[in-house]
């Protein structure tokens, strides 16, 4: 379809040029016709009036007289007029008179015989009669003699020669008209080339300067409005082409520059990459730097405690141990705080076990809290995963600061610990943290800058809280880190909410993986419910362990037949609801059972708080899941190992439950340790017969040599020393040793070359890597454990450590001296009723130190007789509150405290003032309360009296 729009101009110019050609032509031939017609009908029916008017003239005297023959007479004169059809004379009343007809008149076109009375109405009418093909014109006119009328006169006169004159000049306007219009077009032919081609010219100049082409001026000798405007592109031609240089002069001159620039950037890049690693090397060295002799004033504080001093002596020494601790706090702040500057802070993404973490908040935190008379809770969800993957270590740390402020900010009240499950979906879920304390608050200024650098709430000289003001901007860097959120809400009565949210991945759990196959575990289920006992098949199924199914009277005695097979079942998962008994009762039957090895006994429960931690533990409970159990919650319970209690040999000392805590709230960090059978297999035999371990510590520090070596000689353990690692070397391939403590950074020869010597060494003599290596380091930056590990050692310990952390991590990889315990003691010689203290508990103390056994009783009866008058406040401030969860908690703290001591009465009744608790009543305790004062007050005499005869 033609578009006027899209046409060229050339085509425009033709179109217009017809359009307005055409249209006049047109116009002037319409006018020309209808002027034609109309004249000549005008003229035609004048002369036929004109006519009429000489035949009336002659007819008036027939007319007067009724002489027919004369009438017809008159209009036989009109046979000459070749257009003359009809004729006739009517009398005055309209009667026809006579009558005259051409031969060629049809028949049925005869004039009427009578006029009516309408044909006197007008001295003239006229109109038109015949066929279209043979037009006539009619003619009545009336015939008047004064001013009477005498008659009419009626002529028809054939119009056919005057249409075919019309037609005539029609033709020849047409004619003339096509002849006019075609020299139009010659004229608009010949004029648009000097309006199309200058436009053509200036369109290929436009797209050849679209185009980057050199474009020549456009010449041209116009006078009119096309000459400016080519005139007009030609000088924005000259500018284009002006501008495009100096462009190209910029180009040139900024290309240069950015060269120089580049140039000077790299050099500044190079520069700040220099001074990056320069600052992390002075983070590491000064780390070790400040550590190292850390390391030596809060190990030789430690031991100067276990020594005998006196009140004012033991006071000053624990104020130096608490600043050491608190000046550690400050560096790990400072350091933490340049790598996070330095962009060298990263997050691990890991496998760990959420409720574990949970557990050693709640060991660090309760006592500290409780010594402030705080009371602290932990509001967990119920449905929270138990193994997510993530930095559990970071994620330990923005609590700690939490919680740690919490309390140092708080005087009275509590503090709680929520945990929310805020989203999740099948690959993850997302958890809210909550910590809600009722101390001084923050106030809304403080608020918005409580999470920058060295900012405090209370910034004035006269506070009243210290601190560096790094606690919460490393929080915010480390939540940021893990892709979370933190913030700070106000409290609605008192205190204040510190949150924040983070995702963290579920386990995936790949079957075909190797290192998650479960090929040789045997699982027991003991569950009543069809339903669900099904749904765990199918799971274990899936997982391809080997499983079977049994009632709960059956399940013992499965267990045994199993056991008597050689095929004992690794796991027991035993649903709480069971007919005429309950899960945890069943498990407590099978953990009693002598005659079974005790397999990790899982209770599912459709409720949360089905058994408490302490029911857990007595009845060997290793997990508690709600059902249904996630897959990845059942799995980890299955085969992960259970902390402190599946990867302990029968023969070591127990383990804490809770990993070793460095002041800064950093884990000790250890890898998955074989038994102690895999580690002892691998030595020649009969060179582990003595009775005492013997470990090589290679250190250059001589305050760490004398920190750790009292330290391990204080585990029972013989100590060799080394200087560096080309003697520790020699040392091992002179010498049998259980275990090595390597410094990472010695003279000589450093502990990683060291260890990589001693593994060659070990593959040299055919033997596989069975000599614990253990690194000690001062350095704290990220990488440190990975760098010990891949030299080859087995674990890793940061100083400054503890002798409390020292043992558990050696306890990971060779057995301890076995060191009665306290709860043993009393067990095995109870002491006469008429006794406030057991003597056999007092010795086993002592044992604990054989260099300064008496010394070390002395700290722990002054602890128990400054502690235990607060702990009996507080029993009876929740009896008077009817508080029972408080009143359990406390009373569990003071039995096992009254047990060490050998006040055995007290531990007694304590032990039955934690039962009510547990069952959720104070019915009875004010008695047990008075019972467990007198109890005390007779301890207290007894314990001052051996106080008084030692010193």
């Amino acid at each position: 379809m033609f578009n006027f729009e899209r046409s060229g101009l050339s085509q425009k110019l033709t179109i217009m040029s017809v359009l307005s050609t055409g249209s006049a032509l047109l116009l002037v031939f319409v006018a020309f016709a209808a002027t034609a017609v109309l004249s000549h009908s005008e003229d035609a029916r004048q002369q036929l009036s004109s006519l009429a008017g000489v035949i009336g003239s002659n007819s008036r005297t027939a007319l007067l007289y009724a002489d027919r023959h004369q009438a017809e007479q008159t209009l036989a004169t009109l046979a000459v007029e070749h257009d003359i059809v009809q004729a006739a004379l009517y009398s005055s009343d309209g009667k026809l008179l006579a009558r005259y007809t051409a031969p060629r008149l049809p028949q049925n076109q005869a004039g009427p015989d009578e006029l009516g009375d309408s044909a006197t109405a007008a001295d003239v009418r006229s109109e038109r009669s015949g066929p279209p093909w043979s037009p006539a014109l009619r003619v009545y006119r009336v015939l008047r003699d004064g001013e009477a009328a005498v008659g009419v006169v009626m002529l028809e006169s054939s119009q056919l020669r005057m249409w075919l004159d019309i037609l005539k000049n029609l033709g020849a306007a047409i004619a003339a008209a096509a002849l006019s219009f075609m020299m139009a077009l010659l004229t608009a032919a010949r004029f648009k080339g000097s309006i199309a081609e200058p436009v053509g010219q200036l369109i290929a100049a436009a797209q050849q300067v679209s185009r980057g082409q050199a474009t020549p001026r456009i010449a041209h000798q116009r006078s009119d409005e096309l000459g400016a405007l080519i005139d007009s592109f030609n000088d924005m031609l000259a500018q284009v082409e002006g501008r495009d240089a100096a462009l190209a002069e910029y180009r040139d001159q900024l290309e240069r520059q950015v060269s120089v620039r580049t140039e000077q950037l790299e050099k500044a890049k190079n520069s700040a990459e220099a001074a990056s690693q320069a600052k992390s090397a002075f983070l590491a060295t000064m780390s070790h730097e400040i550590r190292t002799p850390m390391n030596g004033v809060l190990g030789m504080t430690e031991l100067l405690l276990a020594t005998r001093l006196t009140d004012q002596q033991r006071h000053y020494t624990s104020m130096v141990k608490r600043s050491g601790e608190h000046l550690l706090v400050i560096i790990n702040d400072i350091l933490d705080f340049s790598k996070i500057e330095a962009g060298k802070l990263t997050v691990e993404y890991i496998h760990f076990n959420f409720r574990d973490l949970l557990d050693d908040i709640d060991n660090v935190f309760s006592p500290q809290a409780q010594a402030k008379g705080l009371r602290l809770e932990l509001a967990i969800a119920h449905n929270i995963p138990l193994s997510i993957c993530g930095d559990p270590n970071r994620l330990r740390q923005v609590l700690f600061n939490l919680l740690g402020n919490a309390i140092k900010f708080t005087d009275r009240g509590q503090i709680m610990l929520k945990v929310v499950v805020a989203q999740e979906d099948a690959q993850s879920v997302g958890l809210r943290f909550e910590v809600h304390d009722s101390g001084i608050g923050v106030s809304a200024e403080a608020r918005a800058r409580i999470f920058d650098s060295f900012s405090q709430a209370d910034g004035s000289t006269t506070r009243k809280h210290g601190g560096t003001g790094l606690g919460l901007a490393i929080s915010k860097q480390l939540v940021e880190l893990m892709g979370g959120a933190i913030g700070i809400d106000h409290a609605l009565t008192q205190g204040s909410i510190f949150w924040f949210a983070v995702n963290f991945d579920k386990r995936r759990i790949d079957i075909d993986d190797p290192s998650t196959a479960t090929q040789g575990i045997r699982a027991l289920i003991v569950d009543q419910h069809p339903a669900s006992r099904a749904a765990l098949e199918r799971q274990l199924a899936a997982w391809r362990l080997s499983y079977a199914s049994a009632t709960a009277t059956e399940a013992v005695s499965q267990l045994r037949q199993a056991a008597a097979r050689g095929q004992a079942y690794d796991v027991v998962l035993l649903d709480m609801e069971q007919p005429r008994t309950s899960g945890l009762a069943l498990a407590a039957a099978i953990r009693a059972d002598s005659t079974l090895t005790p397999p990790r006994l899982l209770l599912l429960s459709t409720e949360r708080n089905a058994a408490d931690g302490v029911q857990q533990r007595a009845a060997g409970v290793a997990f508690q899941l709600i059902k249904p159990p996630r897959e990845c919650d059942l799995y980890d319970a299955m085969v992960t190992p259970v902390r402190g209690r599946d990867n302990r040999p029968v023969t070591d000392a127990p383990a804490a439950d809770a990993p070793a805590r460095l002041p800064n709230g950093a884990a000790a960090v250890a890898t998955a340790a074989p038994p102690v059978s895999v580690l002892s297999s691998g030595a020649v035999p009969g060179t582990r017969a003595r009775k005492r371990r013997k470990v090589l510590l290679a250190e250059d520090n001589p305050v760490n040599v004398e920190v750790a070596s009292a330290m391990l000689e204080g585990l029972g353990l013989d100590v060799s020393r080394a200087c560096n690692g080309v003697e520790a070397l020699h040392s091992v391939q002179a010498d049998d040793f259980d275990l090595i403590l390597m410094d990472c950074q010695m003279p000589v020869m450093d502990g990683f070359a060291a260890t990589t010597e001693i593994r060659r060494h070990e593959q040299q003599r055919g033997r596989a890597r069975s000599l614990p290596i253990i690194a000690i380091t001062a350095n704290a930056l990220q990488g440190d454990r990975e760098s010990c590990l891949a030299a080859g050692m087995d674990d890793y310990l940061s100083k400054p450590f503890t002798q409390q952390a020292l043992g558990q991590t050696l306890s990971r990889w060779i057995s301890l001296p076995r060191v009665s315990a306290p709860a043993a003691a009393l067990a095995e010689a109870p002491p006469p009723d008429d006794e406030p203290i057991n003597q056999q508990a007092l010795d086993n103390i002592r044992a604990l130190s054989p260099a300064n056994g008496d010394a070390l009783l002395e700290r722990v009866l002054h602890a128990f007789l400054h502690d235990t008058p607060g702990q009996l406040r507080t029993l009876r401030q929740a009896l008077a509150a009817g508080d029972a969860e408080q009143l359990r908690k406390t009373a569990h703290s003071l039995k096992s405290s009254a047990a060490n001591v050998g006040a055995t009465a007290l531990a007694q009744r304590s032990k039955e003032l934690e039962q009510l608790g547990r069952n959720d009543t104070t019915a009875g305790a004010a008695v047990l309360l008075a019972d467990m004062e007198r109890s005390f007050q007779a301890a207290r005499q007894a314990l001052g009296a051996m106080l008084e005869k030692e010193t």
